[in-house]
């Protein structure tokens, strides 16, 4: 089920009023929202085009047998010595479960497309093995939030629950199940297994979240995606400034698509009395490339630091070891967004950049600048700021890409191709809707805060911005159900 569609909306409203009907009985809560996620994870699979029999139930057959298997494992462990073998066992049986179903259903076509590929090249014949077969929503998702609890179970800093249906609601909880933010068990699965209220506060300011959540993805992402796709197909005529644009316009349909996802699943899970992580925070106002990421998709980049980059940092040790260990955790992060080669190169760019600034800025690369209040510190850190967005935007063409070849010419044509009259249309598309999202996000940026509009503030000032913002969900949005980016990761 998509957020931006009429199902949605009709369904959350009815969980709404169900849920708080239940508000003095908290586990009955439990075993309703429960249900409900499984209906909502269930009816992707069940209206999905072009799936029949088992293969329509079969993402819900999947986002089960993960919560099973690793509540089970993490159940088994737990008790056991540390320096348990049996324990050790268990454990890896519980990651293997967990990260098979994500490398078979994600990666098999990749590997077999290889696989086939190199056999050709040594003059080997194999039959061709089925590829396009389905890729179950979120299961990226809710694969990296079950491996985190049961690494915090096996490394002690988390009791698996009493009840294994609590640890199934964490595991399914509908607001961020198929596209994050990627939970912590310490967040999450304690406010699941108590009493929850619902203040006025809490109420306005989840409804607010949720208001910025679609005018991103409805009003922007979804009006850009039209241009973006045809500056991105290689069967269409374009101008090397056309291309740029094309670049431009996809770094923000990808922002606004994805934290507006992430507005929408935060400002609703508020309403039901949860707190989700923030999973961005201004990212295009990053003034070098480790800011950016420390922005963007908040819950992916510190769990890779914590599950990947740490554990590597204690196998190896030393300075000079540091710049391999961040190689390699953003190439891991590549091949996690999609199974491809233009997502190996990503991942391989990305873990360049900022292996460059880190060794550039030293101790430095992780401290950043406060906002600035002199004409010069202001030209030093746009000057960041422009140069880290234009960084992003060269990574993102691998993103858009079908495969390598399709990205080198994308880039290429940018310095070969000139310039066009029907560049104006992207130029307009790109300068309205850069402008908004800059409305929306520098004051939230300036004033370190979630929301462009303080809480304290007047309540005219509150309902000007926000009539504002419902005034273009209404004139530029339509609840089509397009679907989100990253759901294809």
């Amino acid at each position: 089920m998509l957020f931006n569609s009429p199902e949605f909306v009709v369904f959350f409203l009815v969980v709404f009023a169900v849920y708080w009907m239940m508000a003095r009985r908290w586990r009955w809560q439990n075993w309703f929202l429960l249900a409900a996620s499984y209906v909502f994870y269930g009816w992707w699979g069940l209206n999905a085009p072009g799936l029949h029999g088992f293969d329509r139930v079969l993402p819900l057959a999947l986002l089960i047998t993960s919560t099973v298997a690793t509540h089970v494992c993490a159940v088994a462990l737990y008790p056991l010595p540390e320096e348990s073998k049996r324990r050790r066992v268990i454990f890896w049986v519980g990651v293997a479960i967990n990260v098979g179903m994500l490398g078979y259903f994600k990666y098999r076509g990749f590997f077999m497309e290889n696989v086939e590929a190199l056999a050709a090249q040594m003059g080997w014949h194999l039959t061709a093995v089925e590829r396009n077969f389905i890729l179950p929503a979120g299961i990226s998702f809710y694969t990296f939030q079950g491996l985190s609890y049961l690494i915090d179970v096996d490394g002690g800093s988390q009791k698996p629950p009493d009840r294994f249906w609590d640890f199934a609601l964490f595991h399914a909880y509908f607001p961020q199940l198929v596209a994050g933010p990627i939970e912590r068990t310490p967040n999450l699965l304690p406010q699941l297994m108590r009493q929850r209220t619902l203040t006025p506060e809490r109420f306005w300011s989840g409804l607010q979240l949720v208001i910025i959540g679609y005018v991103k993805k409805v009003a922007i992402a979804d009006a850009i995606a039209p241009i973006t796709a045809d500056a991105f197909n290689p069967a269409l005529p374009h101008s090397g400034v056309g291309l740029l644009l094309g670049i431009y316009l996809f770094a923000l349909q990808i922002y606004g698509d994805f934290s507006g996802y992430s507005d929408i699943a935060r400002g609703c899970s508020r309403l039901m009395g949860v707190e989700l992580m923030i999973n961005f925070r201004q990212p295009y106002f990053s003034r070098n490339i480790t800011e950016f990421w420390e922005r963007w998709h908040i819950s992916l980049s510190s769990w890779l630091r914590d599950y990947l980059f740490v554990p590597l940092c204690r196998i190896f040790r030393g300075k000079k070891w540091i710049p391999f260990n961040l190689f390699v955790t953003m190439l891991v992060s590549g091949i996690w967004h999609g199974a491809s080669w233009n997502f190996v190169f990503w991942g391989v760019v990305l873990g360049l950049l900022l292996v460059i600034h880190k060794l550039w800025a030293g101790p430095k690369a992780g401290k950043h600048p406060h906002r600035p209040h002199t004409p010069r510190a202001w030209a030093v850190q746009l000057a960041g700021m422009f140069l880290t967005f234009h960084a992003v935007c060269l990574t993102l063409v691998f993103v858009k890409t079908r495969n390598l070849m399709e990205a080198w010419n994308h880039i290429a044509g940018i310095f070969t191709k000139g310039f066009s009259t029907a560049d104006t249309i992207p130029a307009v598309y790109f300068a309205f809707y850069g402008l908004v999202i800059v409305l929306l996000d520098f004051p939230c940026w300036w004033n370190d805060r979630e929301r462009p509009v303080a809480d304290d503030a007047p309540s005219w000032k509150r309902g000007l911005v926000f009539g504002c913002l419902l005034l273009l969900l209404t004139y530029l949005g339509e609840m089509t159900g397009v679907s989100f980016v990253y759901f294809q990761f």
